[in-house]
């Protein structure tokens, strides 16, 4: 005691750190462990209960999204493809028939992972043909599905309008038999005489389905139920199982509301129950929560808690007075000598984190500048190469910044640059003149691609700059070098670049390499090779595979220039006008046309329908749906008003 006492007298900052870490340990943690211990039934009751609903919103957002696009894409098959309906006929089929169909079966089937098989049925010429081969009806050996398929003729009232059908298979796999559960499709329609002759059955496989929408969590059991209340798709093996309706299925199926939650018994236990019905594809997707789950970690956790609690007031107690004691008095013999340095500017004003952060920061940063400098004046070792991170079998280029106002040109300025360079790019940057700052790029290769992105960064960085500093600065982008001893040469060249970009006005990026394609084109009206480059546009934008690098080639200029022009020219960047052209042109067939989105992607010239669907929603603030409606219903307004 008189020990503490003599401590606390010579040191009373120590003192009051450690009575006020102690007071404070004390009252925190009893006022904590009272709340907690108050408020944990119910936060976890609303947590689990919220985390069932979110988690069966993002499984049902999965699943629908998946099960959508499987039955639109495979109506589009069964209706539109000629192949699929000539083969569907009575006519007879022919060897190079079954090798297509099964060609465009099996593409099928490696382009989306859940499809475990398609079978196209013909009886009139008694034959399925599935993705691997074609057989006599007899021999099939998945006779469950013809079983299933003439199940579907004679029921074919009830059936038609139930989407997926729940089965189970013994298939053979290396001389063993294995079950698997598929959930089948089946796209077929009775002929003038009544007769369900031919069709196809896609066959999705439920494990798979599972293991998409299902998470590791083990405390709630997730199953998609179809129309007629059977299980097409669970977490927990019930799969085929029909749910009975006098238990909280009835609820379910008796309710208008498209989601909800309620409180029910499942399997004779007190269940929280959430649902999200797909109207469309008549299935229902829910998650069923055990309240003994609730209960159970509702009690482990206040165990826990308490015990915790208990735990860390005796920790605080013991450990309070010794720990600050020990760190407290090293780190302040450190950080009173960090606050006398000069280099560590408003030190004194810093809290001791701050300090530390800024002067680590400082140090780290002041490292690299000085290891970057080494290696432009030639004179780099082992140790830069490692704290830079360079690779001397990688190829080099360089880029040098300059302010393109004199006035701004200081080395407070050029430092704040440096700083804005290494927070917004993966380039290290030092002050390499009174006037520059120049940056090493190091990459396995330089091909047009990755210099078009170099260059769309260093586009970028003049934005940054000009919103942080208020100034604009021009950037010469260097040749690419071999190794690092040749850096001084790409250097030289990229200051040959910014001095040409500063020449031709402010704000430019010029790429050492295009200064000749630039001399070219010298002679040459700006204005009509932006028109020329437009044009091309205009004619080739709805090809699915245009590439600009075509219009590189058309006007035998880099591309890096004609993006340049076409944006001094134009005033818009060459790909958002290439996005423009796209887009109006979708809104016109939207508006004029009964096309598919889908097609009219395909017509505007892109592959990728979804990324379409994505891109016109950002661009128009609506999805094509919507805008459709709207066209329509302002249409409607427009002939009204005339009249």
């Amino acid at each position: 005691m008189l020990i503490i006492k003599k401590i606390f007298q010579s040191n009373k900052l120590l003192a009051r750190l450690i009575i006020s870490y102690f007071i404070t340990s004390v009252l925190l943690t009893s006022i904590l462990m009272l709340i907690v211990s108050a408020f944990v039934s119910t936060y976890i009751e609303k947590r689990t209960t919220a985390a069932a609903t979110d988690l069966l919103s993002q499984s049902y957002s999965t699943a629908y999204y998946a099960l959508t696009d499987i039955y639109g894409d495979y109506y589009e098959m069964w209706s539109k493809n000629e192949l699929i309906k000539n083969v569907l006929g009575p006519s007879p089929l022919s060897e190079e028939d079954y090798i297509d169909i099964t060609e465009t079966f099996d593409t099928e089937i490696f382009r989306n992972d859940l499809i475990e098989s398609i079978y196209l049925i013909n009886k009139h010429s008694n034959t399925v043909i599935s993705n691997i081969s074609s057989y006599d009806l007899e021999n099939f050996q998945d006779q469950d599905a013809l079983l299933l398929f003439d199940e579907f003729e004679k029921h074919y009232n009830t059936y038609k309008d139930e989407i997926f059908f729940p089965r189970s298979v013994q298939v053979e796999n290396n001389g063993h038999m294995i079950s698997k559960n598929l959930i089948s499709i089946i796209y077929s329609v009775k002929d003038d005489n009544g007769q369900l002759s031919s069709g196809i059955m896609v066959n999705i496989n439920q494990d798979r389905l599972s293991k998409l929408i299902n998470t590791d969590n083990d405390s709630n059991l997730m199953i998609i139920v179809n129309s007629k209340g059977k299980v097409i798709s669970d977490s927990k093996g019930n799969f085929g199982f029909t749910l009975p309706r006098d238990d909280f299925y009835m609820t379910i199926a008796n309710s208008t509301k498209i989601r909800d939650n309620f409180t029910s018994y499942f399997m004779g236990e007190k269940s929280f129950v959430t649902y999200i019905k797909a109207m469309d594809l008549g299935f229902v997707f829910i998650s069923i929560t055990p309240y003994s789950i609730l209960e159970h970690e509702i009690i482990r956790t206040n165990s826990i808690v308490a015990i915790f609690f208990i735990i860390s007031m005796i920790i605080s107690l013991i450990v309070s007075f010794y720990s600050t004691k020990k760190i407290y008095d090293p780190l302040n013999e450190i950080l009173l000598k960090m606050k006398e340095n000069p280099s560590i500017s408003g030190s004194m004003s810093l809290d001791e984190y701050e300090l530390l952060g800024e002067t680590y920061n400082s140090l780290v940063v002041k490292d690299k500048e000085t290891h970057l400098s080494r290696i432009f004046n030639g004179s780099y070792g082992e140790t830069s190469l490692e704290i830079l991170g360079y690779n001397n079998d990688n190829k080099y280029m360089t880029f040098s910044v300059i302010p393109d106002d004199e006035e701004d040109i200081t080395n407070e300025i050029l430092e704040k640059i440096v700083e804005l360079i290494n927070q917004n790019t993966n380039w290290a940057a030092a002050i390499t003149a009174s006037n520059c700052v120049s940056s090493i790029i190091n990459s396995y290769d330089f091909n047009d691609d990755k210099i078009e992105s170099i260059i769309e960064v260093l586009i970028n960085l003049q934005k940054v700059i000009s919103d942080e500093l208020y100034i604009t600065v021009s950037i010469g982008l260097g040749t690419m070098v071999n190794n690092l001893d040749s850096i001084k040469f790409s250097h030289r060249y990229a200051m040959l670049a910014v001095q040409n970009a500063l020449s031709n006005g402010e704000n430019q990026v010029v790429y050492y390499n295009d200064i000749e394609n630039s001399k070219v084109a010298a002679s040459q009206n700006k204005d009509s090779i932006a028109n020329k480059i437009k044009e091309y546009v205009d004619n080739n934008f709805t090809r699915q595979d245009f590439s600009v690098d075509e219009i590189s080639n058309e006007v035998n200029l880099s591309l890096g220039y004609i993006r340049q022009i076409f944006k001094n020219e134009k005033g818009i960047t060459l790909n958002d006008y290439i996005i423009d052209c796209r887009i109006e042109m979708a809104k016109h067939l939207l508006k004029t046309t009964d096309k598919t989105a889908k097609d009219i992607a395909e017509e505007v010239g892109y592959f990728d329908n979804r990324y379409f669907y994505t891109l016109f929603k950002k661009k128009v603030g609506m999805t094509t749906d919507e805008y459709r409606k709207s066209s329509k219903e302002g249409g409607l307004n427009e002939a009204k008003e005339s009249n």
